[in-house]
């Protein structure tokens, strides 16, 4: 009796556990279908046993049927015959390849194939479309470049068109009033007093712009925002509150790009800001030293994550693609032309005191202070926190690697500066 009871509750035990196997399969299905990134399982031979929608949308096709159970080739014709059989080979359970597909005659777009591969017959393949990436990259660009001088020219108008107008009216009475002999001294001087106080409110508003300490926007009309010029002159800057739409939107992206660049960026500011008040600059040159320190590696989102993300040394052809990175960033942020400082961090923050650096190969004062501030800051931070390809240093070794290149990769005054005040650097925030 004992023995049937036992073994009618082992058959239930069974059920229920078989029961929440298939749900728990079910629901899992379900994610993987509702996944914008593609997935498809494919079995030993490179046929796809399943696959989600989003599959489905990359190769612009509306049926399951036109998928299922075709070979990886069919549906991502390359050059290279063996590529999928050799990539569904890997024994290191995960493995990336990129390769260009032939999307169309004489078009081809670049695609990641990510493989993992299970003790089964069928392996996990997760595809990205580097190509569409990256012109989705460029759109984004082109139209915060389009929101950001349509803000600029706006706020310009709007702040100066008032002013304006009344100068040429004051101008228009004057002269009539010239013409027709009804002009006095004490009124003609009264005038000239009101314009010459007009025309300095225009060249005050100017100069904020050329160099605001924040850019504010406001809404304007027909859904339009613009600069709030007097506003972004009085607030101050923090890499958190900081303005163009366009670069902190790039900022972002370069996060998910390369995780921990957010994070990077603003400690490098914060180090920057540091060793900038303690070289004894104004509280102007700070505030740009924190904007350069900012966004100094902003051409990352450029660079293959691939390259990023890679745990292992570069090659020198990967090293070569890598260093593009400052050229990039200093493309992106020159199209702001209040950033020029930053602009020209963005492109000499590698450039080395004994002109072994680049792109330019400049030497010494011919770095801009803020790129060798940044170096600095940048080097510490790289070296003190953890990366992906290798664990944080102690304080000590960071601070002997770095006086090792004072003179020559680095600027020595800085360098003392870092060693002063190391402390200060390493504390957490």
């Amino acid at each position: 009796m004992k023995k049937e009871l036992s073994e009618k509750m082992a058959q239930v035990d069974t059920s229920s556990l078989n029961k929440t196997i298939e749900r728990a399969k079910k629901e899992l299905e379900h994610m993987i279908d509702l996944n914008p990134q593609v997935m498809l399982l494919v079995d030993q031979s490179g046929k796809i046993v399943r696959a989600n929608k989003a599959l489905l949308e990359l190769l612009r096709l509306q049926d399951f049927k036109k998928i299922l159970n075709r070979n990886l080739s069919d549906l991502f014709p390359c050059e290279e015959k063996d590529f999928f059989s050799n990539l569904l080979k890997s024994k290191g359970g995960y493995e990336v390849r990129e390769i260009r597909i032939v999307s169309a005659p004489r078009q081809h777009r670049l695609m990641r194939f990510t493989v993992i591969s299970s003790d089964n017959d069928v392996s996990v393949i997760i595809v990205n479309d580097i190509t569409a990436e990256k012109e989705q990259a460029v759109h984004q660009e082109k139209k915060y470049k389009k929101e950001a001088v349509k803000a600029l020219m706006g706020g310009l108008m709007h702040n100066v068109n008032q002013p304006l107008t009344v100068i040429m009216v004051q101008a228009q009475f004057m002269q009539l009033a010239l013409e027709k002999g009804l002009s006095r001294p004490e009124d003609l001087k009264k005038d000239l007093q009101n314009i010459m106080a007009l025309t300095m409110q225009i060249a005050e508003m100017l100069k904020m712009v050329e160099n605001p300490k924040d850019f504010v926007i406001q809404p304007y009309l027909d859904g339009v925002s613009i600069l709030d010029i007097n506003r972004s002159g009085e607030q101050a800057w923090t890499p958190e509150s900081f303005g163009p739409a366009a670069l902190e939107k790039i900022m972002s992206l370069l996060d998910v790009h390369d995780p921990g660049a957010l994070l990077h960026a603003r400690q490098t500011s914060r180090h920057a800001v540091i060793l900038a008040t303690q070289l004894g600059l104004s509280e102007k040159e700070i505030k740009a030293v924190a904007r350069c320190a900012y966004f100094h590696d902003i051409g990352k989102i450029g660079i293959p994550d691939k390259l990023l993300q890679k745990p292992e040394a570069l090659t020198e052809a990967e090293m070569t693609l890598m260093k593009t990175h400052s050229e990039i960033g200093h493309r992106i942020i020159d199209c702001f032309p209040l950033l020029r400082d930053e602009a020209e961090t963005a492109l000499t923050h590698h450039e080395r005191c004994d002109g072994k650096g680049y792109p330019r190969g400049l030497k010494k004062k011919e770095i801009p202070l803020s790129a060798r501030i940044v170096a600095v800051a940048d080097a510490f931070d790289a070296l003190f926190w953890s990366r992906s390809y290798r664990p944080a240093m102690p304080l000590e070794t960071v601070i002997s690697r770095i006086s090792q290149g004072s003179g020559s990769q680095f600027d020595a005054s800085v360098v003392d500066t870092l060693v002063k005040h190391q402390h200060e650097l390493a504390a957490k925030q």
